[in-house]
């Protein structure tokens, strides 16, 4: 199951797991495709849009979660 942390490249996390765009979308990440999504980590992302770090993986890792338990 692939899973996101602090340290995690943006672009990567949409590159492994695209389905969870809606996540960085409702914190108004909307540039997901821009330069910085290439070298910013979701640490720095979340920190950025005023979205506490940790919050944001939990409800992400969740979210992967049930889709790799619902896959089987």
């Amino acid at each position: 199951m692939y899973t996101i942390s602090r340290d995690s490249i943006l672009i990567e996390v949409l590159e492994n797991a695209p389905q969870t765009a809606p996540f960085f979308n409702a914190i108004g990440m909307h540039c997901l495709t821009c330069v910085l999504a290439t070298d910013e980590t979701i640490e720095q992302a979340c920190a950025v849009h005023g979205f506490d770090v940790d919050d944001f993986i939990e409800q992400v890792n969740s979210f992967l979660a049930q889709q790799a338990a619902q896959k089987g």
